[in-house]
């Protein structure tokens, strides 16, 4: 079947992006092509390669989109653990602004051109705290590694054992109970209640606190 052409005016790469990231949200990204980008601008697929390369291109474009929507705080204005805090909060904020396109930040576009100046931001806040050279990248990278993670359960990409429905969590619960450990020695039996369900929010900001606590002792021990 022919493809239809409704498009009037020119076309731009970033409306190709913006149009590639309503049709991720709406249809999920396993849905995602050319040649339905083309259909939502309104053009022939084949016109598409006049602003974008081929489909990655597309990809990127859509996670820099998604990676400049993070606030970069003031270093100079913010202790050390604020400006972390605030950075990682704002990761998680913008990743959640597009749940159902967020594995591309998550899963392929760490060295982004948008994600430098936040891994820049994040070397000075770490170089204030005492950490400098291969310390402040290590623990940049376990920052990162704790994030993808944590946000990857959270916006689905990952095994969660969270649940909003009383039926579903009980069912979950006794789920891990019955798991086949002794009940009189199973740690898993005893933290059943708590295993049943998750707060993100609160889950991320836990770690986060653990985080930040490392790097005051690693700090002191360097110092």
């Amino acid at each position: 079947m022919a493809q239809r052409m409704t498009r009037r005016g020119p076309l731009t790469r970033a409306e190709i992006v913006r149009q590639a990231l309503v049709v991720a949200e709406t249809e999920g990204m396993e849905k995602l092509s050319l040649h339905k980008i083309a259909a939502a601008v309104g053009v022939r697929t084949m016109s598409l390669y006049n602003h974008v390369d081929d489909k990655a291109d597309v990809l990127d474009a859509m996670a820099d989109v998604i990676l400049s929507g993070i606030r970069i705080p003031e270093v100079d204005e913010m202790a050390w653990e604020d400006g972390l805090r605030a950075l990682a909060r704002s990761f998680r904020a913008a990743a959640l602004e597009y749940p159902r396109s967020a594995s591309l930040v998550l899963t392929r576009r760490l060295n982004a051109p948008a994600a430098m100046p936040v891994v820049e931001a994040a070397l000075r806040f770490l170089n204030r705290a005492g950490l400098e050279g291969d310390d402040a990248v290590h623990v940049l990278r376990a920052f990162i590694a704790f994030l993808i993670g944590t946000l990857s359960r959270e916006v689905g990409f990952a095994p969660t054992y969270a649940g909003a429905i009383p039926g579903v969590i009980t069912m979950r619960e006794q789920e891990l109970v019955d798991s086949g450990l002794p009940s009189s020695r199973s740690a898993l039996a005893a933290a059943a209640a708590e295993l049943a369900v998750i707060d993100h929010e609160a889950e991320m900001e836990f770690g986060l606190e653990l985080l930040l606590d490392a790097v005051r002792r690693r700090a002191a021990a360097l110092s």
